[in-house]
Order: structure tokens, then C-alpha cells, then sequence
């Protein structure tokens, strides 16, 4: 089977549509329409069903994308050997501004083990926003927030949302209404508290908005509000919030997403290797 058909059928799992397979790889949809044709025809059965306005996997296709990902990673493993990145390589990493402190530091410095004198040209943003600046070609690797179950990407880390207030701050007291600093509406954690607040009937005011984590925790600091953000964002000023008022928030998962345009030496193998040592 043609590789670069394979690719295109991995691309569409793991951008989760065939619109977003096609600003990955420069390509039309029609294009990558065609290209799914063309391995139809070389695999000799469907591989897409149409679901509402969206194509999903049929069974044949799911086994095809498991053997294509091996396929693709013997490749990769093969032109590691010949190259691997080189020394002093540039890598444009994206990661949501909720990561900056406690978790980009990790990933940066694991590596930079790997790839000595690495660059870094680090995007920040929602994770939206990074799959956008991906599928321009503006990021080669970013890691992003998925919900549990995706396929999108290779998963980092598990996590959830919690409500946190500075520390010893008698939040209960202080705030009424409830004062809330949160994260863009794009934020799963934002749906989530606003949609469980209105249903436990809580008095709440949105305070501030923002997709700056900095804003958020100076103002909880401050004793002007309390949050929902991730776990792994806590930090010593801070304090989980333990209380029945609060809903509960939802489960994420943390994921490096690759772009299509990434260069060569950036290898799913590679990405894989960073993964084992950061959870290791």
C-alpha cells in the first residue's frame, strides 16, 4: 500500500476530521476524498461509513489505521537511524498557557536530553488555538486537552479539574455571590462549573474571564475569587477546594498532537520516547 495514503488515513484519526487532515497536510478536502478513494480501492472494502455529517472508521478501517501506524513508525525508525534530529534543531512547540509553569519546563528539559542543544519556539495558547496554529504550519508539535477516549494524539498524562481558592481563604464568607475567575468558555472546565452551578441553584458572579493562568491566580491570591483549573496547574499558593456547594468537574486528558508539517526527525517514535521518560 502506498505510504503516503497512510498517512492521510492516520491524519484524519488523529485530527479527528478529513477538513483538518487536509489543512494539516496542504492539502483540498476533495484531495484527501480522493486519496481515501484510491486506498479503498487498493484495501478492497470500505473504510469509512457516513455518520450524520461526519465519516467515521468502519471495522476494516480501524484494523487498517492499528497496521498503519505500524507501517509508519517502522519508517520513521529507519530514517532515524540515518538522521535523528540534528544538533541545535528547532522545534516550534505550542503549549495551553495553563501548562507554562509546572509542566513545559519537564517537557522541555526531557527533551533536550534527547536532543542536545535543542531550540525551542514555544506558542502558547488555548488548545484550540494551537490546533490552529498547527494546521497552518506555524507549530510542529503541541500539546493539547482532549477528552478521555480520543484518538487524537499520543496521551501524556491524565488529569482533572478541581476548584481552588488561595490558601486558608474562607471563600464561603467572603464571596457572596460567588466570584469566578475562569478560563476562556472554550474550556471544558468552564461549561462544566458555569452548567453544574445554575443546576445546584448557586448565586454566582463571572468575575473574569481570561486565558491567562497568571491573571487567575493573582486575583485568587487576592482573595477576589476562586477557579477551576486543572490539577496539575495548582500551585503553592494555592489549595483544592473540598465542598458539596461546588459541582463536580470533569476528567481530561493531556496529549502531544503533531503537525503534519513537523520535520522529519520529529518521529512519533521520538515524541513515544519523551513520553516513557516524563512518566518514568
Amino acid at each position: 500500500m502506498d505510504t503516503e495514503l497512510l498517512k492521510t488515513l492516520v491524519a484524519i484519526v488523529d485530527h479527528g476530521s478529513f477538513q483538518r487532515a487536509a489543512m494539516q497536510t496542504f492539502r483540498t478536502p476533495s484531495a484527501i476524498s480522493m486519496q481515501m478513494k484510491r486506498l479503498e480501492e487498493q484495501a478492497g472494502t470500505p473504510l469509512f461509513v457516513k455518520q450524520g455529517r461526519e465519516q467515521a472508521l468502519t471495522e476494516d478501517g480501524q484494523r487498517l489505521v492499528h497496521y498503519a501506524r505500524r507501517i509508519l513508525q517502522l519508517q520513521e525508525q529507519a530514517l532515524m537511524s540515518l538522521k535523528g534530529p540534528q544538533q541545535g534543531a528547532l522545534i516550534q512547540l505550542g503549549c495551553p498557557n495553563d501548562y507554562v509553569a509546572n509542566l513545559l519546563p519537564l517537557i522541555m528539559a526531557t527533551m533536550e536530553e534527547m536532543a542536545p542543544r535543542l531550540r525551542f519556539r514555544i506558542r502558547t495558547g488555548t488548545s484550540i488555538e494551537l490546533r490552529e496554529l498547527m494546521d497552518k504550519g506555524e507549530v510542529d508539535l503541541a500539546l493539547v486537552t482532549r477528552s478521555p477516549g480520543s484518538d487524537e494524539g499520543l496521551a501524556l498524562y491524565q488529569d482533572k479539574g478541581v476548584w481552588v481558592a488561595k490558601k486558608g481563604f474562607d471563600w464561603q464568607a467572603n464571596l457572596s455571590p460567588l466570584n469566578l475567575a475562569m478560563y476562556e468558555p472554550g474550556c471544558k472546565f468552564h461549561s462544566s462549573a458555569i452548567d453544574g452551578l445554575q443546576k445546584k441553584g448557586v448565586d454566582y458572579h463571572l468575575y473574569c474571564v481570561t486565558s491567562n493562568l497568571a491573571l487567575i491566580e493573582s486575583l485568587l491570591v487576592a482573595e477576589k475569587a476562586i477557579s477551576a483549573i486543572a490539577s496539575v496547574s495548582v500551585n503553592e499558593a494555592l489549595e483544592v477546594i473540598e465542598s458539596d456547594v461546588l459541582p463536580s468537574l470533569p476528567s481530561i486528558e493531556i496529549a502531544f498532537s503533531r503537525s503534519a508539517a513537523a520535520p522529519e526527525w520529529l518521529t512519533i517514535k521520538w515524541i513515544e520516547e519523551v513520553i516513557t521518560k516524563i512518566q518514568s
